[in-house]
């Protein structure tokens, strides 16, 4: 009978960064592709797309799992909760959002918040799915928009 056991010494304690040479350098063409196709590698991600080393699609799942990332859709959905709370017949430049959807998927959006400031990593894929709500003009987010906001939130949550 084998023993599977492993020693400290076979545990490596190097994480490979994208310094070190254990980890393909993303090109500048891979990074250009994914700041460009911005909407097509979320929709890709979203559905648990594999992400090479080095190649756009791992660069946007790296942007979308960034601690700047994170805070900065935080600080969106707050603004969205707070923009539902205040007065609806001002007038504003924005779209407009759903009051209705936005007020039943409150308890849903201050969860994703909590779990984008906690310290654990997060997924690519609960993040392409969050932003895909955020950034879908026809979705329920917005006022014009179908389906559900809490279902999609929640699975955005549940990936993450």
């Amino acid at each position: 009978m084998s023993d599977n056991r492993f020693s400290a010494a076979s545990v490596p304690t190097h994480t490979p960064t994208a310094d070190s040479p254990t980890m393909a350098r993303p090109s500048i063409r891979a990074r250009m592709l994914a700041r460009l196709n911005a909407a097509k590698l979320d929709a890709m991600l979203a559905v648990g797309a594999p992400t090479p080393a080095g190649s756009a699609i791992a660069m946007r799942a790296a942007r979308l799992t960034s601690i700047t990332e994170r805070e900065e859709i935080a600080r969106v959905l707050h603004e969205i909760v707070a923009q539902t709370s205040a007065d609806p017949t001002a007038w504003s430049v924005r779209v407009p959002l759903h009051h209705t959807n936005v007020a039943a998927a409150e308890a849903v959006i201050d969860a994703i918040r909590l779990r984008l400031h906690a310290p654990l990593p997060v997924s690519a894929r609960g993040m392409a799915r969050l932003n895909r709500v955020l950034t879908d003009g026809c979705g329920p987010l917005y006022e014009y928009g179908r389906g559900d906001l809490a279902g999609r939130l929640g699975a955005a949550l549940a990936a993450m």
